[in-house]
């Protein structure tokens, strides 16, 4: 009869409980040590519930217990149904397995064997590799068992190497009810030690303690564990905003460029556009309706009053027109660029609103880069070097 891998739930989750509590415990001896040593510490006239006392006390046991004891306890369901789909895994493939071919008794010669059980093993010692299915078949002619993997290659029993010499020894096997003793015998240096298996099962002690380090350890108390996640979300917070602070501190520079950036409305667009379009001799310009969405875009158009400029050189002017006109600005032309016909020219525009979209915009500018004295220089190219928030650097 083949062993089954799989069981019922209940039996998971009791092992992975049982896993929880048992690194729990282990865990928390560590914030007791420092607990005790950090009041021991304390001035008389201090108290261990002052606020200041509290945060740290909370922040080491984040650290060395609750970040975990959260983990585990969100990953209960997925690491048991991986467990259940592991076993049932192995079960498939030792219910699927079947032997190549029809195999010869290794000790008569015979065929017409028969089944007897097939579990999964490693074939040699590297238990890194997967586990294959091995065969025990019983001979009708001989009745003696032989076993094979399902490559029809016969199983090969380990031989023990001596200690000493390293021959391989000879081995006499032993057994009662109770044990298993296994005599080892080297023929060339006479080396001899004995191998004694219990066979009895030891159920063990009971543990008075575990429903109530379950409870804690794994998190059912739900008061107890919102407070976890209310620590914890606490810490990402601080730890955000700190990362945040120090990104700011860094590229000051271009934060101030942003401030100084002319949030232009839609209305004070066209007064913007308008007066330098008509110096570079474009007229009746004029804003379309525009698109508000995630982004904000608008449409424009314009004529070409200079009747002697090429398409090329009317689309070129233009657009340069405009780049430099809006470079202080959080507007900028669209990637579509602009489209010319017969003096009629049109394109579109964007806004910029969003804080990491206004810093894009600034790191791009050419302004803001030729006054970054305090920048640092690459040595080879003489690009800036600006960091951005996860502390990366990007080089212009």
């Amino acid at each position: 009869m083949s062993y089954t891998h799989l069981k019922d739930r209940s039996y998971y989750e009791a092992l992975y409980d049982k896993h929880t509590v048992e690194s729990g415990r282990r865990d928390i001896v560590y914030y007791e040590e420092f607990y005790k040593e950090f009041e021991s510490k304390l001035p008389k006239d201090d108290k261990i519930e002052r606020p200041g006392n509290a945060l740290l006390l909370n922040t080491f046991y984040m650290k060395v217990v609750g970040n975990d004891l959260l983990d585990r306890y969100e990953n209960r369901t997925q690491s048991i149904n991986e467990w259940m789909a592991r076993d049932e895994a192995k079960d498939n493939q030792v219910a699927s397995a079947r032997l190549r071919e029809e195999p010869y008794c290794h000790h008569c010669g015979k065929q017409g064997l028969r089944l007897i059980d097939k579990s999964l093993m490693h074939r040699d010692a590297h238990y890194d590799d997967p586990e294959e299915v091995l065969f025990m078949l019983r001979c009708p002619h001989c009745t003696k068992t032989s076993a094979f993997w399902e490559d029809g290659t016969a199983w090969k029993r380990t031989l023990t190497q001596c200690p000493k010499c390293r021959s391989e020894m000879t081995e006499k096997t032993t057994s009662t009810k109770k044990t298993l003793t296994t005599i080892y015998t080297c023929p060339s240096c006479g080396h001899t030690y004995k191998d004694k298996l219990d066979l009895t099962k030891k159920e063990e002690p009971p543990d008075p303690d575990f429903d109530k380090d379950r409870i804690h350890f794994c998190l059912l108390d739900k008061e107890f564990r919102e407070r976890l996640v209310s620590f914890r979300e606490g810490f990402e917070t601080m730890a955000r905003l700190g990362k945040e602070l120090k990104e700011k501190e860094d590229n000051k520079h271009i934060y101030e460029a942003i401030k100084e950036l002319k949030k232009l409305k839609i209305a004070e667009l066209n007064t913007t556009l308008a007066p330098a379009l008509e110096k570079a001799h474009y007229i009746e310009f004029s804003l379309d309706k525009p698109d508000i969405g995630k982004d904000i875009t608008v449409g424009f158009s314009c004529l070409d009053d200079k009747s002697d400029r090429s398409d090329y050189e009317s689309e070129k002017t233009l657009k340069k027109t405009i780049q430099n006109t809006l470079e202080d600005t959080n507007w900028r032309l669209m990637s579509e660029g602009i489209h010319y016909r017969l003096g009629y020219l049109s394109g579109w525009l964007r806004a910029y609103e969003r804080e990491e979209e206004l810093k894009n915009l600034v790191m791009k500018s050419k302004k803001l880069m030729n006054r970054q004295a305090g920048d640092e220089v690459d040595e080879k190219g003489g690009n800036r070097v600006l960091k951005t928030p996860d502390g990366k650097e990007v080089i212009l």
